[in-house]
Formats: C-alpha cells, sequence, structure tokens
C-alpha cells in the first residue's frame, strides 16, 4: 500500500470499518456508521476511497501485505529455511479456516456484487497480485536452494489461491462440515514446495 495509507487516520478508517463489519456484516455497515465510528467526515473519507466496497477492498489487501511482510521478515531473519517462511505463510493464512473473519466476509460480499464493474475489476486485481505475490514467494525459496528451480512457480501459485479459494468458500458452505486443517493445508504446500 501508498504512503498515504499509513498514516494514522487511514489506520483508523480500516480498524472502524472492519470493526463495524464483524458487529454488523458488510451488507448491513454505511458509510454513516463508519463515519460515526472512525470519527472521520465523508470527505475525509473520500479522500481516501471513492466508495465502501473500494475500503472493503483495501481490507483484504491490507491482510494480504501483512502475511507478505511477515513472510519476507522471517527470510531476513532465518536465513534460507522453508520450514520457518512457511510456516509465517501457513500462520498467516490460518484466518481462511474461520467463517466469521472479516476478510472472508469481505470475499463473499463483494463476489455477490461482482457483476459491477468497478468491483469486478478490483476482484480481478487481488486475484492476480495474490497470484504475483506467491509466485514471488516461491521464487524467494528457488534462488535460496530450498525450492526445486524445475518448480513452475506461477502454475503453484496459482494451485494455492485456489487451495485459499475453495477453503475461504467451504468456511461460508458448511462451516461445520469437515476440511482441511491449518496444519493439513501447511503440509500439501510444504509436500509440493519441497518435491517440486
Amino acid at each position: 500500500m501508498s504512503s498515504i495509507h499509513q498514516n494514522p487516520s487511514f489506520q483508523l478508517l480500516l480498524t472502524a470499518t472492519e470493526e463495524l463489519i464483524l458487529e454488523k456484516g458488510c451488507q448491513q455497515t454505511t458509510l454513516q456508521d463508519i463515519m460515526k465510528r472512525s470519527g472521520l467526515s465523508k470527505g475525509a473519507i473520500y479522500h481516501y476511497v471513492k466508495s465502501k466496497d473500494e475500503l472493503l477492498g483495501l481490507l483484504l489487501q491490507r491482510r494480504f501485505a501483512a502475511i507478505s511482510q511477515r513472510f519476507y521478515q522471517t527470510v531476513k531473519e532465518g536465513g534460507s529455511e522453508l520450514t520457518g517462511a512457511l510456516g509465517s505463510i501457513s500462520q498467516g493464512l490460518s484466518h481462511i479456516h474461520n467463517p466469521r473473519d472479516v476478510t472472508n466476509l469481505i470475499l463473499i460480499y463483494l463476489l455477490s456484487k461482482r457483476e459491477d464493474p468497478v468491483i469486478g475489476e478490483m476482484l480481478a486485481k487481488l486475484h492476480e497480485e495474490s497470484i504475483q505475490t506467491s509466485k514471488e514467494w516461491i521464487e524467494v525459496g528457488q534462488r535460496a536452494g530450498v525450492i526445486p528451480a524445475t518448480l513452475d512457480a506461477e502454475k503453484v501459485a496459482i494451485f494455492f489461491t485456489m487451495i485459499t479459494y475453495g477453503i475461504r468458500m467451504k468456511t461460508q458452505i458448511a462451516p461445520n462440515a469437515s476440511g482441511l486443517t491449518v496444519d493439513e493445508v501447511h503440509q500439501i504446500m510444504y509436500q509440493t514446495l519441497t518435491n517440486g
């Protein structure tokens, strides 16, 4: 995210919006609610975003950026160990198993509005960013020699992205049904990355 998104007012806006979504849901949360909770005026909010939906998209981006930041910090601190870096990704993605996680709620809400060209474009951009970031993570491991160079980083990144989508959908459709645990997803990722 750009430097404007690092200022305290913007962070307050994101935090207030996230709290409201957990309390009221995406559909029921209004711009008026966000203004009241954050203490920011409509003009101040529109300085950062054009709509509530754009704000929701930024919450998704913030979560993914935090996972990426943890990954690169783990790599920086731990050198070339795949288990540590992959562990930071797995831990960062553990929220996808929670049907009440704010990013799962936002994704389902935005998917229901994907026919709106602005939202469709936002979702496509988030999808591409997810794949590109995952591909970069794999390439870091390949350069460090802990992931086989023969592995097609882009195809594996697409595969991992599809797994996360599937888990997110399962949590919304059948939250109490059995599925892959966080540890099982971690193991699948580890085996895929080490065996090529």
